[in-house]
């Protein structure tokens, strides 16, 4: 019993074709971990980013970086436009990010203004990274909001080593028992 269905007259095209679409069958990799951002293989990370429109998409991103921007996608599209969209968009890069709407400032700022506070913990910021992040926000700000501050902190992180000695004594002299006469 042959493994194909074609006829018997059919083109050695036809069977070569048939041929090479049996050995797509029997690759490792199930279709549906192909669309998983969690079992994806990493080969294959920027095509999915590319099927789930990612913004901005970056080779040089670890790995586990490039899996979250991609499970945060579905959520970003979805929410464009809200502080939710921004946050979600900003923090798997490793920021943190405080916005500060016009309204929550004393006094009041320009309406539809807002400003952004992004804080890294324990790297700086480079030029390009500070484009990226201008561009990721545009992406996903409300059109009718405008950035009209950006500060940019660096928290620094490390082991501080504290040590504590403490001393007491106390000095006990021991006598013969005196004798009464």
């Amino acid at each position: 019993m042959t493994r194909t269905l074609l006829p018997t007259g059919s083109s050695k095209l036809e069977r070569a074709l048939a041929e090479s679409c049996q050995s797509g069958q029997e690759l490792p990799i199930l279709l549906a971990a192909l669309w998983n951002a969690d079992t994806c293989p990493a080969a294959v990370l920027p095509y999915l980013a590319w099927a789930f429109s990612v913004d901005l998409w970056d080779e040089n991103w670890s790995e586990p970086v490039q899996r979250e921007v991609i499970r945060q996608s579905f959520f970003v599209h979805q929410h464009k436009g809200t502080i939710g969209a921004l946050k979600r968009i900003i923090e798997p890069l490793g920021y943190r990010l405080t916005i500060t709407e016009w309204w929550e400032e004393k006094p009041i700022g320009p309406r539809g203004t807002f400003k952004l506070e992004v804080k890294t913990v324990g790297q700086g910021i480079t030029e390009e990274t500070q484009i990226e992040l201008n561009y990721l926000i545009n992406e996903a700000k409300p059109l009718s909001r405008h950035m009209i501050e950006m500060n940019i902190s660096v928290e620094p992180s490390g082991l501080i080593y504290i040590g504590v000695a403490h001393y007491q004594g106390e000095a006990i002299h021991i006598y013969p028992k005196a004798v009464d006469q």
